[in-house]
């Protein structure tokens, strides 16, 4: 009797009365009553575990969910699975026998949640039980993943059994179980609330602070200049030596595999590294035979090896940093240049939206979670038009193409990089070297980061904490715990706001990025561009509202004093709990409402009134639906005085070298005479004084500067 036999012949299973049930076979193999049920998969070759539904469960209470203690749950779960195979609702297709582990995966996760949460029957589970579902699914998402992307496909697994209880909602009440109270989540399906979830799971993923982000990348864009030169410079010589001719002599000498390595010892030993021009020394020492620390061997070569995927590992993160691109197409950029232009293959300049500058794009194939791959566009950078200076992301192509064309060649591959399989030293034929996949990159990150990036000076917690000690799992680590996501929103962070402490090429860069965005919206059809921009700004949204509610930082600027007027309302919206729960409870406040802040380096943009926002009403461009800024009228004088503009901290530098520059020129001129022609900058003098204060600076200490400016002018 085959799987649908006995579905057909058992169709009403899920209405028979409990002592009817526990015998009654499911499948040929499998009755009810047992830990897992097993069905006949027709599909020749599937896997048993494919068609395989497990009730063996160990929930968050201790308990099996075979135990006595939830034989309720378990009776309307094994029928709600039941009645999916043999009577769907809504007119549905029955479920196939091979559907039967993904659908096990999601009732398992139900479950847990369930038992989690005090709940055990379906018609407890209304809007504020739903909505406390899909906010703790995509906490866990954020908790558990360590890939590319936060699976829409995990989060579609573990929806389905909330959408089935409201299809089945008829067979169930058929069964005396009493269904959900109302549709799920307004009706909206499973793929795109699966959607909704995995957003908000990347805002839950906790930014990167600055205090580990900021020296991560300068560390490796610093390490793409003196020491990839060097690298290449020695594995020049090594090439050298590979590719040696053979001679007349009968046995070839210079040419067999062990004298070439002899050769490769001594180049290798001989070599001096540059100096640093800060310390006058090396910035490594000669390639020596070493022990490390766990008392291991590392002998010239293995060291010379670890220094080149240093730098292909530094590469990688500048181009995720620099780019948002996510690891798996940077895994699969292609290799070679451009014999016309002299740039990789995978990059092409455009003119900017004025004519006065060069926009960078690198293409790349998209076919995870696509129909059919697709090309798509990455903003890379931009310069003046004419100039010659290259945006970093591309400049660690062009490495990456030079450093691992060898190795390249040897696998015959096209792909821009590649991985060592061999254990020791760099690899000498094909069987050595393989295409890179995603999860080996993110470790070669995370070894760049451990070896190349100091942290142990750090602080436990940074400036702004999302949570409390929220610096020590990078301090314990070595930052082996950066995740892939955090990697990739480098780029929205400093994008939307240049950090100065960022190396002067980095933060260039970075106001190009912005520059591109503003002038003319560079980001063509490619969402996966946009996503972590957006995300960033949700994150940034919620964390100035988790400190305000926290008491942690000061806001000014007409919304920031509308804001602190509102300030107990947001602590019983967000709570000041740590943990991270408070920063939860904000990020999804912020989804709920939708709020997002927009960023200069004057200010923030928190337009809840949009119609009230003077840079549009300066434009004449007035509309509930313009919530960005017009970055064509948009300047301090003019955002100072807007109903959306806040303030804290992190702009504390512009306004005070605004008061100090307007102050000092309104007091020169005002020591001239010319006081009154001149009011209009002792006006911005007191609009920056006055946002100053609200923020809590030094303004005794700024005056005194002015003062002492005034004494030098004079003398």
């Amino acid at each position: 009797m085959t799987a649908f036999a006995t579905l057909s012949s058992n169709s009403r299973l899920h209405l028979r009365h409990d002592a009817d049930l526990r015998d009654a076979p499911v499948s040929p193999s499998s009755k009810w009553g047992d830990a897992r049920w097993f069905f006949d998969n027709p599909v020749p070759g599937a896997p048993s575990s494919a068609s395989m539904l497990s009730w063996d469960l160990i929930l968050p209470d201790g308990r099996n969910l075979l135990d006595e203690h939830h034989n309720n749950l378990l009776d309307w779960l094994r029928r709600l699975a039941w009645s999916l195979f043999a009577s769907p609702g809504n007119n549905a297709q029955p479920l196939s026998p091979g559907s039967a582990s993904t659908t096990s995966t999601g009732l398992r996760y139900l479950a847990s949640w369930l038992v989690q949460n005090s709940y055990d029957k379906p018609d407890q589970l209304d809007p504020a039980a739903l909505a406390s579902y899909r906010d703790d699914l995509a906490y866990s998402l954020a908790e558990d993943s360590d890939g590319d992307d936060l699976s829409q496909a995990q989060a579609n697994l573990r929806l389905r059994p909330i959408i089935a209880l409201w299809q089945q909602r008829g067979e169930l009440s058929a069964a005396g179980i009493a269904p959900m109270p109302q549709i799920p989540w307004g009706g909206r399906g499973a793929i795109e609330m699966a959607r909704e979830v995995t957003a908000r799971a990347d805002g839950y993923t906790m930014p990167l602070p600055d205090e580990i982000a900021i020296p991560v990348l300068n560390r490796a864009a610093d390490f793409l200049g003196q020491p990839t030169d060097d690298v290449l410079r020695l594995q020049a010589q090594c090439d050298a030596i590979n590719d040696r001719e053979p001679t007349d002599h009968h046995t070839g000498p210079g040419t067999s595999e062990v004298y070439k390595k002899e050769l490769r010892g001594e180049a290798l030993k001989a070599f001096i590294f540059s100096r640093n021009p800060q310390t006058g020394e090396p910035w490594h020492d000669r390639l020596e035979i070493i022990t490390n620390e766990r008392g291991e061997l590392i002998y010239p070569a293995q060291r010379f090896r670890q220094l080149l995927l240093a730098v292909r590992n530094a590469a990688a993160i500048t181009i995720q940093a620099g780019t948002g691109m996510r690891i798996s197409e940077i895994c699969g950029l292609p290799a070679g240049m451009d014999d016309q232009s002299g740039l990789p293959r995978c990059v092409r300049v455009v003119p900017s939206f004025t004519g006065l500058n060069e926009i960078f794009l690198i293409r790349t194939v998209i076919s995870k979670m696509e129909d059919t791959p697709r090309e798509v566009d990455w903003l890379a950078g931009m310069r003046p038009k004419g100039a010659s200076d290259l945006p970093l992301p591309v400049r660690a192509i062009i490495i990456l193409d030079q450093l691992l064309a060898r190795y390249r060649q040897m696998l015959r591959s096209d792909r821009l990089l590649v991985q060592f399989t061999n254990l020791r030293g760099l690899p000498v034929r094909s069987a050595s070297v393989a295409q890179i996949r995603s999860m080996s990159l993110l470790k070669g990150m995370r070894d760049f980061v451990e070896e190349w990036v100091d942290f142990t000076s750090l602080p436990n917690q940074s400036e702004h904490p999302a949570e409390d000690n929220d610096l020590v799992p990078y301090k314990n680590t070595n930052g082996r715990c950066i995740r892939s996501h955090q990697f990739r929103k480098f780029y929205a962070n400093f994008a939307l706001s240049v950090d100065p402490r960022l190396l002067p090429a980095v933060q260039m860069h970075f106001h190009h990025i912005s520059q591109a965005m503003t002038e003319g919206h560079y980001w063509g059809t490619n969402l996966l561009q946009i996503e972590p921009l957006s995300t960033t700004q949700r994150q940034h949204t919620a964390l100035l509202l988790y400190e305000l509610a926290t008491g942690k930082t000061l806001v000014s600027g007409r919304m920031g004093d509308q804001l602190q007027a509102s300030i107990e309302e947001l602590r019983t919206k967000i709570g000041v709990r740590g943990g991270g729960e408070g920063w939860r409870n904000a990020i999804s406040l912020v989804f709920e409402y939708d709020i997002r802040l927009w960023f200069a380096p004057h200010g923030k943009c928190l337009p809840l009134v949009p119609q009230a926002m003077r840079c549009h009403q300066l434009a004449g461009t007035s509309s509930w639906l313009n919530k960005e800024p017009n970055y064509e009228t948009r300047e301090p004088g003019v955002c100072a005085g807007c109903p959306s503009f806040v303030i804290d901290s992190k702009h504390r530098t512009f306004w005070e070298d605004r008061f100090l520059a307007n102050m000092t020129a309104f007091r020169a001129a005002v020591r001239a005479g010319n006081g009154d022609t001149f009011r209009v900058i002792g006006d911005r003098a007191a609009q920056a004084r006055a946002l100053l204060v609200a923020i809590g600076a030094d303004i005794g200490a700024l005056e005194a500067r002015v003062d002492m400016e005034a004494v030098d002018g004079r003398e």
